[in-house]
């Protein structure tokens, strides 16, 4: 049976939503986000940390939420599988219509992108420049099995070079990895402290450290053949305990002064493109979308993919 046993509406004090730790963490939006949701409609908000977003989906077998933020776009199915939601009706005006699903609303949205310091090395060009001898050891990358952006790199091999060729690139590129981390916060965090030269995250990255450290020396690699999207979504699943509050959360997420505060918190486009005027968010290059295909094809036999995955020792 999907889900779990609807709790009692008055189980809990507050909203509970389910997210992953940098988002809820005290450098993230959600403490802000909560703050400004109890000033507007009264309501508490409880999160729950699912650690990266890659295990929201599990952790919701453990800890009944009335609302979820974080899912990745290509998880959408296997989460529509695996737990039952609440319909959303698109309302009037709502930002972010082209990502939209009938049950999920979207977010925010980056392209996903490698990312390095100027001068250090001479960056990638494509997904086949690095398996090159000059980033041996160098590259950081996520494990698809839990984190999103590990998903999304793993997907874009796959879905660019086919399974075969894709798992024969994925051991010719071992020997220039630096670590294969659970988290995107793990492997970033790697590359911060110098301990790799390359790490796979978003287009929007560099902007952290031009607006918060003042360093404009990081750069995101930009490939001519095009980058897949990722985008985040947050939903209300069926089994939750205050519903309305639940929906009430997720639709806030949507209005133009929070979709600011979590661009500029968590380093990731907004839906609702105004919220970007005048601000280096609108000033970022444009990357060509590159669309992944067979993502549902692939999401659907991800067993047998991550257990090839295991197999390479990563």
């Amino acid at each position: 049976m999907l889900g779990r046993p609807k709790a009692p509406a008055d189980a809990h004090a507050g909203v509970r939503v389910m997210t992953y730790s940098s988002f809820m963490n005290a450098w993230g939006p959600g403490p802000e986000i909560a703050k400004r949701f109890r000033e507007e409609t009264g309501i508490a908000v409880e999160f729950s940390d699912a650690g990266d977003a890659g295990l929201i989906l599990e952790k919701m077998k453990l800890f009944p939420v009335d609302a979820v933020v974080g899912l990745d776009g290509l998880s959408l199915a296997d989460a529509k599988s695996r737990h039952q939601w609440r319909e959303l009706p698109v309302l009037e005006g709502e930002p972010g219509a082209s990502f939209r699903d009938a049950l999920f609303i979207a977010v925010d949205y980056a392209p996903v992108a490698f990312v390095y310091r100027d001068g250090e090395i001479d960056p990638p060009t494509s997904l086949e420049n690095l398996t090159d001898a000059r980033f041996k050891g160098k590259i950081a990358l996520e494990d698809p099995r839990t984190s999103t952006p590990g998903l999304q790199f793993f997907f874009w091999v796959l879905s660019s070079m086919g399974e075969e060729k894709g798992f024969q690139y994925l051991e010719a590129l071992k020997q220039n990895l630096h670590s294969v981390s659970p988290s995107w916060s793990s492997a970033y965090g790697s590359f911060t402290k110098n301990q790799s030269a390359l790490a796979f995250s978003y287009q929007t990255s560099p902007l952290y450290h031009v607006l918060e450290e003042k360093n404009e020396s990081y750069r995101a690699a930009l490939f001519p053949t095009g980058h897949p999207l990722q985008v985040e979504y947050a939903g209300v699943p069926e089994a939750c305990g205050r519903c309305t509050d639940g929906e009430k959360f997720v639709r806030f997420l949507q209005k133009r002064e929070i979709q600011a505060l979590i661009m500029r918190k968590n380093f990731m486009l907004p839906v609702d493109e105004a919220a970007k005027e005048g601000t280096p968010f609108a000033d970022l290059a444009s990357v060509k979308v590159l669309k992944l295909e067979n993502a549902s094809e692939l999401m659907a036999k991800r067993s047998d993919l991550f257990e090839r995955w295991r197999a390479l020792g990563l």
